[in-house]
């Protein structure tokens, strides 16, 4: 019979001793499947277009930053539109196979009082790829006609002929309607709006004359879509050709926004829920290894080599992975669609938003699952295979308390790992920092599980002296303890990864709130805060009018981006991002006090840079250095580093004046304008002077410095859910994997059970000796879980909070300790009561 053959007929006899493995390894699978599901769709997804059906193939510019050595990380649209320029139109024109191209410009725009969703500006001259067709009047002739699309028209009460007042950039303008039009098809448009001008009023209101966002094609009669799709990119470099789908995430800003907040949430809880799989995996499976000592040491008394253990547990471990594997590919693609389903509606994602499910991620999920199962097996099966046949039938008596020096070495040098990302936060003062403290619980605590029965022996003897004073229950629990540390070891820490897990992660996303929070509370000096109400941005000639307001000292105003700076990593060149901003920086110190450090904000002039002090620091680069970097859109530069800050959580990585992101940003205009009313100036007429200039520019939205630090804990506390949504998935597997192995762990003691009964304890008896025994094991989990948060969470709330305590309440700590006990209590004390429900006599007859 071949090995396999053996491994399956015990896998049949033995199937209570290998429950757990699967169950660990399916759960495991269905975590690992549910995170590849989303990163495929975050690369892959798209939703139906609309304005662009027509369009057989649609061009737009590169939006993959590449730096010398290789690509930077995956298909996912910068956060700023690389635009096309009047020369590209040409060149796709004269594609073989294009029958048409024609230029889009597209635009945020508002209608006051009509109730739409979002809503954007173009060309008459794209309409063709809707196709839209005029229902009324017709074309737009002048600089002052529009066409609506049926949604507009009737949420704002036009008709055609009739005047609309349309706002771009925040300023109004009245505009005739010359006409309604609606896509051909009859769809309809579902996911935005859409306004139709001439292509000379499209252009300017852009903000962008002689560029296009995008290109669209009609194709020449029996021209292939893919084919001319990959003639374009050929002929034109620079370009990349989207057909079917794909065309959407030209159309719709937000598919690629969405797509890349997916990728990044998948791909960081993903490799999250991996290795906690591996952790959770390769524990059961040596667990299950361990109960079946006896029988290692009767194969390797009879004969067996160890070459034949070890391709039996591998077999098993195979065999059990492929199954388990298999049957956890589909429940993945279902809990991918319930985090899917938790992240639209907490407003991260559109509800609209598919998954695309392919078998890419169930075949990762499998082979990393059958890997784990392997290399556990592995491991488990080493002791096995190599001890000496009498040491083996000695240590299935009774467990041998030293551990392997490898072990030792290894536990010692992880929970130093540990350590180190722990104080990540005192060295980084950022998000990176910040990511440095579930890192670092991971690592220690894997560190502490591989030195788990030193541990665990160690607080036995102390936390359980009490119990030795009692005549039995107390008595034989303390020693049973101190006699099996590591079946204790094997059944604390998973309640150990439950509590220092769930409280380091949930606790450094309400500190990292709460930081946010603060430093804008901190660090603005504005007493009002202007925004653009959706409209693109606000006008310079707006700006100018709050500026002259009377009263004002000073009005900053703010563009949000992203920057990108090339670092090397153990020797390979990859691209860092940073959050950015850009001010007009004259008295910039009124409105904003970023916190500095080094150097003097007031010479943020010109070509110059800003950034928080730790990620100057990390990267090599002083103040009056030169630093080189790739704005949103792509395009790379050098700014002369002229500050040093510590408020980036509140404003941001990076900090350059206006001019530099002039023209390399979606919205030519900036967002907000940050409001100082001179000192003894009248705050409350300055108000009312802002909220008159808001009924003249109907998008305008203004609020005091209260309301725009409530938006920005609005903002993080929505940040923080998104981060726990993905964590839910985890947590749960923790907790499944709790129950898992404390059954698993305590159902295998059933002939213990019966001997204590045959030997003249009462059932009840029995019952207190496990029920202190499980009590002392949460405690030691508590404690353990407990120490693993105190330095990751300390040194997190020391480097962002200036004290030892974590932001957020009490609470949160006592209803995850509460959770992990009653968890532990009952997957222990179940399996008790429903063993000593067997006549002893039978249940000491069970085989092992």
């Amino acid at each position: 019979m071949t090995v396999f053959g053996i491994a399956w007929k015990t896998l049949r006899a033995r199937k209570a001793a290998f429950f757990g493995a699967f169950v660990a390894l399916f759960c495991g699978t269905v975590v690992i499947a549910a995170s590849g599901i989303l990163v495929e769709s975050g690369l892959r997804t798209s939703v139906r277009p609309e304005r662009y059906a027509g369009a057989a193939v649609m061009v737009g510019g590169d939006q993959t930053l590449r730096i010398p050595g290789g690509d930077f990380t995956v298909r996912e649209t910068l956060p700023e539109r690389a635009r096309l320029k009047e020369s590209t139109l040409r060149a796709v024109a004269r594609v073989p196979g294009v029958e048409r191209a024609v230029g889009e410009h597209s635009f945020a725009a508002v209608v006051p009082g009509a109730a739409t969703g979002p809503l954007y500006g173009h060309g008459w001259d794209s309409a063709v790829l809707g196709p839209f067709r005029l229902s009324e009047g017709e074309a737009p002739a002048s600089a002052t006609d529009v066409v609506l699309d049926p949604a507009v028209a009737e949420a704002a009460g036009a008709r055609v002929g009739g005047r609309i007042t349309v706002v771009v950039e925040s300023v109004p303008a009245r505009y005739r309607v010359s006409g309604i039009a609606a896509p051909a098809d009859g769809a309809g448009l579902d996911r935005q709006s859409a306004l139709f001008f001439t292509p000379a009023t499209a252009s300017r209101l852009s903000g962008h004359p002689g560029a296009f966002d995008a290109v669209g094609v009609l194709a020449a009669d029996g021209a292939d879509a893919e084919a001319l799709a990959d003639r374009i990119e050929k002929a034109v470099p620079g370009t990349v050709a989207y057909t079917g789908d794909d065309r959407s995430r030209l159309e719709f800003p937000d598919i690629g926004s969405s797509s890349g907040l997916l990728l990044l949430v998948a791909t960081s809880f993903g490799g999250m829920a991996a290795f906690v799989a591996m952790f959770v995996v390769a524990g059961t499976l040596g667990l299950s290894v361990d109960q079946r000592r006896r029988e290692f040491a009767v194969l390797r008394a009879i004969g067996s080599t160890p070459r034949q253990v070890y391709k039996l547990v591998l077999s098993e471990a195979l065999l059990v992975a492929v199954v388990a594997g298999v049957l956890g590919c589909a429940p993945g693609a279902a809990v991918a669609e319930l985090l899917r389903g938790l992240f639209a509606g907490l407003g991260a994602i559109p509800d609209d938003l598919p998954l695309v499910v392919g078998p890419a991620p169930m075949v990762a999920a499998l082979v990393l699952g059958v890997a784990t199962a392997l290399v556990a097996g592995l491991i488990a099966a080493h002791r096995p295979a190599r001890i000496n046949p009498v040491d083996a039938f000695g240590e299935a008596a009774v467990e041998r308390r030293g551990l392997p020096v490898w072990r030792v070495m290894l536990g010692l040098v992880l929970l130093g790992v540990g350590t180190l990302s722990a104080v990540m936060p005192l060295v980084v003062r950022s998000e990176l920092g910040a990511a440095g403290a579930g890192g670092a619980a991971l690592i220690g605590l894997v560190g502490l599980s591989l030195l788990g029965p030193l541990v665990v022996r160690a607080l036995v003897a102390v936390l359980a002296l009490p119990l030795r004073a009692s005549r039995v229950s107390g008595f034989l629990a303390a020693s049973n303890s101190a006699a099996a540390a590591r079946r204790m070891s094997s059944a604390v820490m998973p309640l150990v990864l439950a509590i220092g897990f769930s409280v380091t992660l949930v606790y450094t996303q309400t500190t990292m709130s709460a930081v946010a929070g603060r430093q804008v509370e901190e660090g603005l000096g504005a007493d009002y805060v202007v925004g653009d109400g959706g409209s693109g941005g606000l006008a310079p000639r707006v700006v100018e009018q709050v500026r002259a307001v009377g009263d004002v000292e000073v009005a900053t105003a703010v563009s949000t981006s992203k920057a990108f700076m090339s670092v090397t990593v153990f020797e390979d060149k990859e691209l860092a991002g940073f959050s950015l901003r850009g001010v007009t920086p004259e008295k910039l110190s009124r409105t904003i006090d970023l916190g500095v450090v080094d150097g003097d904000i007031g010479h943020l002039r010109g070509r110059t840079l800003a950034m928080e002090d730790t990620q100057a620091s990390l990267l090599g680069a002083s103040v009056g250095e030169q630093v080189e970097l790739y704005l949103g859109d792509g395009t790379p530069t050098r700014l002369k580093l002229v500050a040093t800050y510590e408020r980036a959580m509140g404003f941001g990585e990076m900090t350059v004046p206006q001019e530099v992101l002039t023209g390399h940003t979606t919205a030519r205009a900036p967002g907000q304008l940050l409001v100082r009313v001179r000192d003894g100036g009248d705050h409350a007429a300055v108000g009312a002077a802002l909220r008159a200039l808001a009924e003249k520019h109907p998008s305008l939205s203004v609020s005091d410095r209260e309301g725009f630090s409530a938006g920005v804990r609005e903002e993080a506390t929505l940040a923080a859910w998104i981060n726990l949504a993905g964590l839910a998935m985890i947590l749960a597997y923790i907790a499944i994997a709790v129950v898992n192995t404390l059954v698993v762990a305590t159902a295998a003691r059933s002939r213990e059970f019966a001997l204590m009964r045959l030997i003249g304890m009462t059932r009840g008896q029995v019952i207190r000796t496990l029920r202190w025994e499980s009590l002392l094991m949460c405690s030691i989990a508590v404690l353990l879980g407990t120490a693993m948060t105190v330095l990751p969470l300390g040194a997190l709330s020391v480097a962002f909070l200036g004290r030892p305590q974590p932001a957020g309440s009490p609470l949160i700590y006592l209803a995850v300790v509460a959770a992990a006990v009653v968890l532990g209590m009952v997957s222990t004390m179940l399996p008790v009561r429903l063993a000593l429900r067997a006549r002893p006599v039978e249940a000491i007859g069970v085989r092992e």
